[in-house]
Order: structure tokens, then C-alpha cells, then sequence
């Protein structure tokens, strides 16, 4: 490719104008591409290495929001970029999902893919300028990939909407992300508000539909570059076929046998045994090639097992733990397993295991503040669900770590599952809500299990959700023409099959979907089997979730935080919170709360027991509270001069005595009458509203 010469093409992709532009940036770079759409400007660099050892694919996709593309200096104390964001990390992973299964098989030179926001457009999201970015300068570096695009859809007042907004997307009951081929679907991503099966369908024919203006494009650009046939081979098989012959011969029957083997642990354990074996018999370590015969071993084990795991779905009905295709494991269901805690749930399916916990703040400073360049004011996150995967759950010995991207991805799942029914500030619901979802045991399914386990804990504590919700892991093996889907998949299931389709929802509808495809893409038939399946999975686990706990508790759990709430005059603010915040320290001190006021005079107050919070309600409305002309107060003496007195009354409302109103006689020594910290009543006698002054009266005031 001559880089002093650029190529371009454009499109029009919905409402907006789509250019990409290649040649002229980074020329170090195995390829570089531009991508505008609308005034969104998103640039990807791809950069091809050495070939890695053995059968593994190296390919690393990272997404970069910088901040100038919106204008703004980062907050973080080196006022640089740090850690990705949540969105950024989702963003690769959702790029890294569609792009892996495109590139051809036993492909392994180490590929690295910086996508980077360089200019933001509100009405863009840039995930969808990043998909188009990454594919069209892959295919520019003439490797074996089959070019890919990728779309979202919304359903805007039952109307299906490509590439909505941002803001547009707030209103849509579904926000899908599918990237696909000229002929099959390859990963969906979504969330959603109870949507049916049908809609799901209809939603990815109309995207898969709409981004083949994408790949025509990406497919002009390339053949403008002239970038010749590919210059990568198919490696030839490498595999001895005595050796392979000969141990499928001794070991076939015996690796079948141990694949029926139903707990993972039994079957981890002398599937080793057998591989051993293997190694005992076939493999001499001082061999001048030992290091090749035992990638071959290992290869030869690994295609074995595979196809006993595939044959016997497809032509037998039958799995590793000996279930059907369509039956789902043992559940058992346990709410309320820390009874101390605010909610919670122990979730068991087969041999996953989740224990998920809710936890609930009436205070805004716990909501999480969102690393969002794109926004122009401040955003904060009032539900959070984290998603915890310790070694331990799959018996290795590993050392915690922080999050990575996987747990990230996962939590982020099942958080969209969990918001389609999640209650808002218009159903009453105030309380900043953290679920955690700790998995303690893993046999496949586990973002799946902490859907199931979150609902649970959240009715636990009392949240008003509005239904419960279950998720199910379908997967898929496909030999030739035939097809099974299974239901509820094992982690050796997901491993060895074609398909990874996670799918949440209620009783009425979805409201998450996740699919990766790990083969050239599927078809309608397969796509509408997976979900009629996964419909009738996930009611089977409602129904076990419903038997223990059926609904949200009636009350928010006793060990959580009380929540008054209620609004103020804006004007009256600042006399709540007093000169340098004395005011409202005193009261909470007064009566053990905690407050929060929000700029347009919402109060929430929490105490661990309801009557302080309605205390301090009270205290607060009385203090705020405008003084009657006339009317006759209790009062506090703060305050004793010569000529009067000050009197707090109503709380904080400070007013003036003078000494020729305390009494009919006349008074010589006003400290023979009164002392500070004296409670009297005193009637309002004047109001200067202006001078903000009251004065006050004892006359005639029975005391």
C-alpha cells in the first residue's frame, strides 16, 4: 500500500454519514484506519507480530476514550488517563468477542488491535465507529479475517431505531449491539425492558440487514488498497496418525467413560489419570523430539475429548452429567442466608454456586460517580452489581487479584438483567443499592447464576423489583447439517461447543441477552430453537426461585438504614444547613442521623431506627417554618443583655425580648427575670420581614 497515498471511502449508515480514511496516519502500524461518523471521529491501529507456539491465538483489542475528545482535562490527581472505565472495558470486550472467531483457524501470529476516541459526537456512541474501525483495518492488513460490522438497535415507541443516541437510547425498551457477517449473526449484546422472543428476532434481522452497507464498504476499501492474495498459509497437520490411531484405539473408550462422569471434580480426576496414562505409555522424555510428541499427545486428547462431548449431544442425547439437552440441573434456593445482612441468597445450580448479597445506603455520596467524558455534568450511578470469580471456585490456587476484564463484563450483565425491573425514584424507591454476587463454586453459568442470585437477594432486603429474574447459559454443537442446543451448559460444554447464549429475563419478557459464536456465524432456524429453549429454561428456574420466595419482601429489611424523605422551599436550604454547616451537624448529632439535601431541596434522612429520622423530619419542618403573627412559641433564652434578651424559637428561628415586654411592671434587672438557657413562652408581637426580625412579647403569656 502506498501510505502517501490515501484511500477513503463513504456511506451513509441511518442518519448518519460514515467516512473511513487509511494511508496517512500511523504508517509503523500494520494498518491504520480513520473512521468518522457524524462529527464522532475514531481511529484504529492494528499491528501484526510473530507467531505464538502452539495453537493459541493471540489477539488483544483495547478501546481508549481520551479526554480531549470531549473537550475536558481528566479529574484524577495526574490529570492524565488512567485505568479504563467500565464502558471502556465493556466497549474491548464486545469488539473482541465479534472479532476472534472471524480470523481463520490455526491462524496464531499475535495481533493487537488501540482503538481510540479521538473526537466525540453526543448523538454517536462511539462503540459502533469502533466496531467499523477495528474491521476495516484488519482487513487492511491482508490477514485471514472475514470482515465483520456491527449495529444497535433500539425500540423507540415500538418502532425498531438504528444507532440511536445516547439520550435516545434512555427512551428505547431495548439497547442491542450485534455484529455479524455478509451472512450469519456473530455476538449480540443486550439489554432490555421484557421484550419477547419475536422482537428479539426482529431486532437482529433489522441490524443484520442494516450493516451490510458496512461490509460492502470495508470490502471497496480493501480492494482499492491492492493488497494482493493473503499472505498466510493453513499450517499442515502436524499430528502422527500412528500415534493418534493408537491411542484413540487404547483410550477411547476409557476417556468416554470418564466423560459421563457427572461431579467435575470425579471427572477432572481421572480425566488426569488418563492423561498421564497416556503419557506413561507414549511419551519418553529424553527423546530428541519429546517436546513435539507431547504437544501432539496433548492436541490428540484434546480432539478426542471434544468429539465425545459432540457426538454423543448430537447423535445420543446425551451429556456429560448424563441430562438431555434441554433438561437444567438441580437448583436449591436459600434467601435470606446472612440473616444479618440487609438481603441476601445462596443460588445453587449443579455445581455453581452464587451467594449474593444486597446492601442499601440512603446517602447519595455512596452512589458510584461515573468516569464519563461524554457527559457534560456530573452522573452517578445509584445501582451497582459486582461480580466476584476467586480462584477457589474452580480450584486454583491463585492469588485475588483485582477485577479483570471478564468479571467486569459478567457483573455488567447481570446488571442489565437486573434493571429492566429495578424500581426508580418515581415508584418511591430513594436508596443507593450495591449488590454483590460472590461465586463460589464454578461449573459453568455463573453470570447466569448471579442473575438468579441478585433477584433473589434484592426481594430478600425488600427492594421493589418489580418481577423476579432468571437467566439460563444455552450452548450449541453443530456437525454438518444437524444441531442440538443445550440447555443450562457445564464450563467443558461451553469449551468444546459452538455457541455461548446467555439469555435473562422475567416471566413476561427478556431482559438480557449475550451471545458469542465461535463458528462461522448460525442461522435463524438455530437462533429461534436457542431461544424457545432458553424461554421454557428460564421458566423452569423462575418456578424454583418462586417456591422459596416469591416476591420482594413488604418492608425494607429491619437491618437497613430508615429513609425519611421529603422537600423543602430551595430558598430555605441554606437556614437547614447554617453558617458553615453548624445547623445541620447539630442536628444530626441531636438526633443520631444522617442527611443528605440535594440542590433542588430534596431531604433524605436515615437513622438506624425510623423515629429518629421522622424526629429530625419534624425538627426540620419546624425550623423552616414561617412565624405567625400572634401566635405564642416555646423559646429558648440564648442569649441576656441589659436592655433584652435573644430567644431561639422554632428551632432556630432567632428573635428579640425586650425587657419592657416581659411583664406589665417595670423591670429593673432583667437577670432577676430571666437566665440563659431558660425555656419561656413568648407570643409574636412584630415581623420585619425586610430587616428579617421578630420581636417578641411575655405580656399576657401564661408561662
Amino acid at each position: 500500500m502506498d501510505f502517501n497515498a490515501p484511500i477513503q471511502t463513504s456511506f451513509q449508515y441511518g442518519d448518519h454519514t460514515v467516512k473511513i480514511e487509511s494511508g496517512h496516519l500511523a504508517h509503523l502500524a500494520s494498518a491504520s484506519v480513520i473512521v468518522t461518523m457524524g462529527k464522532c471521529v475514531v481511529m484504529a491501529n492494528v499491528v501484526r507480530g510473530n507467531p505464538s507456539a502452539g495453537d493459541f491465538f493471540p489477539l488483544a483489542v483495547h478501546y481508549a476514550e481520551r479526554a480531549y475528545a470531549a473537550g475536558k482535562i481528566p479529574g484524577s490527581f495526574n490529570r492524565r488517563e488512567g485505568r479504563p472505565s467500565t464502558r471502556e472495558v465493556l466497549t474491548c470486550r464486545v469488539i473482541d468477542r465479534a472479532l476472534r472467531p472471524m480470523f481463520a483457524d490455526g491462524f496464531t501470529d499475535e495481533v493487537v488491535v488501540n482503538i481510540t476516541l479521538l473526537q466525540n459526537d453526543k448523538s454517536v456512541q462511539p462503540d459502533i465507529a469502533g466496531f467499523i474501525a477495528a474491521s476495516a483495518a484488519i482487513a487492511l492488513t491482508n490477514m485471514p479475517f472475514e470482515i465483520i460490522a456491527g449495529a444497535r438497535v433500539g425500540l423507540i415507541d415500538d418502532q425498531l431505531a438504528l444507532n440511536p443516541s445516547l439520550e435516545h437510547i434512555k427512551s428505547s425498551r431495548l439497547d442491542l449491539i450485534i455484529a455479524g457477517t455478509e451472512s450469519s449473526y456473530i455476538m449480540v449484546e443486550s439489554g432490555a425492558f421484557e421484550v419477547s422472543e419475536s422482537d428479539i428476532k426482529a431486532a437482529l434481522a433489522f441490524g443484520h440487514e442494516a450493516m451490510q452497507c458496512v461490509i460492502t464498504a470495508i470490502n471497496a476499501l480493501k480492494a482499492s488498497a491492492n493488497l494482493g492474495e493473503c499472505d498466510w498459509t493453513a499450517p499442515e497437520s502436524t499430528e502422527d496418525d500412528k500415534l493418534a490411531s493408537s491411542i484413540r484405539e487404547q483410550y477411547h473408550d476409557k476417556f468416554a467413560d470418564a466423560l459421563t462422569i457427572a461431579s467435575k471434580r470425579e471427572r477432572n480426576l481421572a480425566l488426569t489419570a488418563l492423561q498421564n496414562s497416556v503419557f506413561d505409555a507414549f511419551h519418553n522424555s529424553e527423546d530428541a523430539h519429546a517436546s513435539t510428541v507431547a504437544e501432539q499427545i496433548n492436541s490428540i486428547i484434546f480432539a478426542m475429548k471434544k468429539s465425545i462431548i459432540r457426538s454423543n449431544a448430537v447423535e445420543k442425547n446425551q451429556r456429560i452429567d448424563g441430562r438431555t439437552v434441554d433438561a437444567i440441573r438441580p437448583i436449591t434456593v436459600i434467601p435470606g442466608f446472612l440473616p444479618e445482612i440487609h438481603g441476601s441468597a445462596l443460588f445453587i445450580r449443579g455445581e455453581t454456586q452464587a451467594l449474593v448479597t444486597t446492601t442499601l445506603s440512603a446517602q447519595d455520596s455512596s452512589a458510584q460517580l461515573l468516569d464519563d467524558i461524554t457527559s457534560s455534568t456530573k452522573q452517578y450511578d445509584t445501582f451497582m452489581l459486582h461480580y466476584n470469580f476467586p480462584g477457589y471456585s474452580v480450584g486454583e490456587a491463585s492469588q485475588p487479584m483485582t477485577p479483570k476484564r471478564r468479571e467486569i463484563g459478567h457483573g455488567e450483565l447481570a446488571k442489565r438483567a437486573i434493571l429492566g425491573v429495578f424500581p426508580g425514584e418515581s415508584d418511591g424507591y430513594s436508596y443507593v443499592t450495591r449488590v454483590v454476587s460472590e461465586i463460589l463454586s464454578c461449573n459453568g453459568s455463573s453470570s447466569m447464576a448471579t442473575v438468579c442470585g441478585s433477584s433473589l437477594a434484592l426481594m430478600d432486603a425488600g427492594v421493589p423489583i418489580k418481577s423476579a429474574v432468571a437467566g439460563i447459559a444455552m450452548g450449541l454443537i453443530k456437525e454438518d447439517k444437524q444441531f442440538v442446543v443445550l440447555s443450562d451448559i457445564l464450563g467443558d460444554e461451553d469449551a468444546f461447543g459452538d455457541m455461548d447464549f446467555k439469555v435473562a429475563g422475567t416471566k413476561d419478557g427478556i431482559t438480557a441477552l449475550q451471545m458469542d459464536i465461535k463458528i462461522k456465524g448460525i442461522t435463524d432456524e438455530i437462533l429461534t430453537a436457542a431461544l424457545e429453549q432458553a424461554r421454557k429454561g428460564r421458566l423452569h428456574i423462575l418456578d424454583a426461585m418462586n417456591a422459596k420466595l416469591d416476591a420482594p419482601r413488604a418492608e425494607i429489611s429491619s437491618n437497613a438504614p430508615k429513609v425519611v424523605q421529603f422537600s423543602i422551599p430551595v430558598n430555605k436550604i441554606r437556614e437547614v444547613i447554617g453558617r458553615g454547616g453548624a445547623t445541620i451537624r447539630e442536628i444530626i448529632d441531636k438526633f443520631s442521623v444522617a442527611i443528605d439535601i440535594s440542590d433542588d431541596g430534596v431531604v433524605k434522612i436515615s437513622a438506624d431506627e425510623e423515629q429518629h429520622s421522622v424526629q429530625a423530619k419534624d425538627y426540620i419542618e419546624d425550623m423552616i417554618r414561617e412565624v405567625e403573627l400572634g401566635k405564642i412559641y416555646e423559646g429558648k433564652v440564648t442569649d441576656i443583655l441589659d436592655f433584652g434578651a435573644k430567644v431561639m424559637i422554632m428551632n432556630n428561628k432567632e428573635a428579640f425580648l425586650h425587657i419592657s415586654q416581659i411583664s406589665h411592671q417595670h423591670i429593673e434587672n432583667i437577670r432577676s427575670e430571666l437566665s440563659q438557657g431558660q425555656i419561656i413562652k413568648v407570643r409574636v408581637a412584630e415581623i420585619d420581614r425586610r430587616q428579617n426580625r421578630i420581636k417578641l412579647s411575655m405580656k399576657d403569656v401564661v408561662q
